[in-house]
């Protein structure tokens, strides 16, 4: 169906359906009962926020086209290319399964087209739903938390991106999509949307396992890409570039290639579907009142014309309440959205909804308990010299003082992978493990040295918990405690804090992990393993979210870069040796301080003369 010129130009609105599904499934099942369930136990997390979030969407857009796009179960072509794409991602929950079948059936109720496409992803259903339509005259608009859909926003703006902010994020409302354009895309990424394949096929991509060029981070990608435009520019013009990236592009030529064919989205999948199915009629009353009744949905059974005239129905008057049998909605869901604009659910809701965040990544830290495997380990760190992905360290002790710490163990992340990261156990009251002098007579090459770049969270304590044991650290390049603190002094500046806000992880705290009267020695390898392992892993991942934050603010990063990066060694070395106090020369400055304030003290002034006059008595 194309646009006639007597027509003006209609509105398509496409809804990546797994991308808003996960977001209200994970907005409401971290709370306290676990999400939100009928009085009979069917969970509708993901129906009830996908629902209140579309509608807010389709009553602020008034799209005249509307279509849902979904991934499907079964492996897609880009698996057959690479049998570790979307590796490490945690298995899907069974209720969060049920819960989208019931929201496509409720979808279909609702006469909204519910697409798929065998072999292919939601993305590219999308892709060649919205390229057949711009094709056509429409102007699309698609609804999605996935920067990936970037790349199909057009040089003519036809395709834009109503990009939803994360539900995690604190401090900024995010109740309404922004609209994404050219524009929007270069202030946020610093590419155009046509270069958005080439910045994965550069630095990759960690949530879907997509490689790109080991050692290119976002900040190289972005120079790069606005050197020579484009990936094959880039290789074809590498004989002018110059030192470790040329070596790192050459290395992993192969890599770059087959990550850009994984990122670009498909534009020609086989639809059954046109552009016709998804003109918005409105729907049957009654099937979509019966299919609300059922998963207690008082909230929209109350607000049927509301939804009729956001389809593109007409009202019939009634309210949904007054045409079925009375049904007692869940009170936390009828209570969390009465009465405000929530969609997307801004911190406030999420606050209001008794959410808790996403766990950490099931993370798989290689444990160092042998001289071989400290070996390859250190043969390992060796090769990492990039200082745009730093290695982040921590370290495990019995207390929070430096000089009264024993160090219980190492940890390390090296990459953006689950098992880029390693733990060395020195500690422990029981376990396998090496002693602290073998582990680091063998860091200290690694630790010692400017040639490995590294970054820590709040490396001050980590320098002068190794300074105590014979380590002069050197070569940390960042720090991600300091870099909070510098981007934003008010807000909280903890791993944890930092790791829910940034990456929507959240890290077991040190006093849920230890028992009152107990020390992390006490605490069994593996346990301590894993949480010392993801506070690095939390750490590696942050660098480059701090470090855009702090680009985008010229004065902020030359603040870090040039002052507090330096000064952070230097105070710790000040701690480290203390500060000697001549006693008997403050006695004696204090004293000529004495004299000199009593020499320049104003001396009192005497007051004024009074003039008596006296009137002599006549005789």
């Amino acid at each position: 169906m194309s646009v006639s010129s007597e027509n003006p130009q209609p509105t398509l609105m496409l809804i990546d359906g797994h991308s808003l599904a996960f977001r209200s499934y994970f907005a409401f099942t971290k709370g306290a009962d676990g999400g939100l369930r009928t009085s009979t136990g069917i969970p509708t997390s993901v129906c009830y926020g996908f629902l209140k979030s579309m509608l807010d969407m389709m009553e602020a857009e008034k799209p005249d086209y509307a279509a849902v796009a979904f991934d499907l179960e079964q492996p897609t072509f880009r698996h057959q290319l690479d049998d570790t794409y979307k590796d490490g991602r945690p298995e899907t929950p069974e209720e969060f399964l049920e819960d989208v079948h019931n929201l496509k059936e409720l979808l279909q109720a609702f006469n909204l087209p519910v697409l798929t496409a065998p072999g292919f992803e939601a993305d590219d259903v999308i892709g060649t739903l919205a390229t057949q339509a711009r094709v056509a005259g429409y102007r699309v608009k698609i609804l999605s938390g996935d920067q990936d859909l970037f790349q199909l926003i057009d040089a003519d703006e036809q395709i834009s991106v109503l990009h939803l902010g994360s539900i995690f994020a604190k401090g900024v409302r995010q109740s309404m999509a922004r609209e994404f354009k050219t524009a929007e895309v270069k202030e946020k990424l610093g590419i155009l949307p046509a270069q958005v394949v080439d910045y994965k096929a550069l630095c990759g991509d960690a949530s879907d396992n997509i490689p790109g060029v080991k050692g290119i981070g976002a900040k190289t990608a972005v120079k790069l890409l606005s050197e020579y435009a484009s990936l094959d520019a880039i290789y074809a013009s590498l004989e002018t570039l110059k030192g470790a990236t040329q070596k790192r592009l050459e290395a992993d030529r192969e890599n770059a290639f087959h990550s850009q064919h994984l990122a670009r989205i498909v534009l020609d999948v086989p639809l059954t579907a046109d552009l016709a199915d998804c003109k918005l009629e409105g729907f049957d009353a009654e099937r979509v009142g019966a299919a609300l009744k059922r998963l207690e949905f008082t909230y929209f059974l109350n607000r049927l014309d509301q939804l009729q005239t956001a389809l593109g129905g007409e009202a019939s008057g009634v309210s949904g309440s007054e045409s079925t049998t009375d049904s007692a909605a869940p009170a936390v869901a009828e209570d969390i959205f009465e009465d405000a604009d929530l969609a997307f659910f801004s911190a406030e809701e999420t606050d209001q909804a008794q959410f808790q965040p996403i766990e950490a990544p099931q993370i798989q830290p290689q444990i160092i308990q042998t001289q071989a495997q400290l070996a390859a380990l250190v043969k390992q760190l060796q090769t990492h010299t990039n200082a745009e992905s730093p290695v982040a360290w921590d370290t495990e002790t019995t207390a929070i003082e430096p000089r009264d710490a024993e160090l219980v163990g190492i940890g390390c992340c090296w990459g953006p992978a689950l098992s880029d990261l390693a733990y060395i156990p020195t500690g422990h009251s029981q376990g396998e493990q090496l002693s602290v002098t073998e582990v680091l007579t063998a860091l200290r090459p690694v630790l010692e040295s400017d040639r490995y770049p590294k970054v820590l969270q709040n490396a001050k304590f980590d320098r002068l918990v190794l300074r105590c044991q014979g380590i002069e650290l050197r070569g940390v390049v960042f720090d991600t405690m300091l870099a909070s603190y510098i981007c934003n002094p008010e807000s909280a500046h903890n791993l944890s804090e930092l790791g829910l806000k940034h990456l929507n992880l959240l890290s077991q705290s040190y006093s849920d992990l230890v028992p009152k009267g107990k020390s992390i020695a006490d605490l069994d390898i593996p346990t301590v393993a894993r949480y010392c392992g993801t506070d690095v892993y939390t750490t590696y991942h942050l660098v480059p979210i701090l470090r855009q934050a702090l680009a985008a603010v010229p004065e902020l990063w030359q603040l870090f870069s040039s002052v507090e990066v330096p000064l952070e060694p230097v105070l710790a070395e000040m701690e480290y040796q203390g500060i000697r106090i001549d006693q008997a020369y403050l006695h004696k400055f204090s004293q000529q301080l004495e004299k000199t304030s009593k020499r320049l003290k104003p001396k009192p002034t005497p007051p004024p003369v009074k003039l008596l006059t006296w009137d002599r008595p006549s005789s």
